[in-house]
């Protein structure tokens, strides 16, 4: 099996857990400028890695300056190793374009919103409070559910009666994107169910 490369876009996506990875994985995780602290539970599963995870610090800040330096790394990887499948985790939808455009021309990269998109089988197994959600939505008219992330997120919180961490809100969102039953174009939530 061909390695892949998994390139972090840590100023977009803070929950990261590599020990979903398996031994294909190597990963390179960018980190801003202006971030000053990084979770001890995603350098412990970093360093279960060892040499297979590379931090990379972007020396500039401005508007989508890490993105550029993601850019820059994954043309740099796949001129030396065109086979190589390269995965970019980030929410930025930005580099979509840049991806359609390399696998166009018969490299593979893709985009995930979080390493859930993975395993999305196993993560809503792990996840209990998932399938209450998923129920809850079930069972609300389409044109009632919440149509912006920020909403869909306030609604999940009002199913548990905001006694749900948002790590958790944040995960459950992530499972329904991994398992394809919403979607997003234009900032707007589009359900598949």
């Amino acid at each position: 099996m061909n390695s892949k490369l998994l390139l972090v876009d840590f100023e977009n996506v803070h929950q990261v857990d590599l020990a979903r990875l398996d031994e294909h994985f190597n990963v390179i995780i960018f980190v801003g400028l202006v971030q000053k602290t990084i979770p001890i539970e995603l350098v412990m599963s970093a360093q279960k890695l060892g040499s297979r995870v590379e931090w990379q610090r972007v020396e500039g800040n401005g508007s989508n300056a890490l993105d550029f330096y993601i850019a820059c790394h994954l043309g740099r990887v796949l001129e030396k190793s065109p086979t190589q499948h390269c995965i970019v985790l980030s929410k930025d939808k930005g580099f979509d374009p840049l991806l359609r455009h390399l696998n166009k021309n018969g490299l593979k990269c893709k985009r995930i919103n979080s390493l859930l998109e993975l395993e999305p089988e196993s993560a809503a197994a792990e996840e209990p409070n998932y399938k209450r959600v998923l129920d809850q939505l079930g069972k609300t008219e389409k044109k009632l559910r919440p149509r912006k992330r920020t909403t869909l997120s306030t609604y999940i919180s009002f199913v548990f009666q905001n006694n749900i961490p948002q790590a958790d809100v944040d995960r459950i969102i992530d499972i329904f994107f991994a398992n394809k039953l919403i979607s997003e174009a234009n900032n707007r939530i589009i359900y598949e169910f």
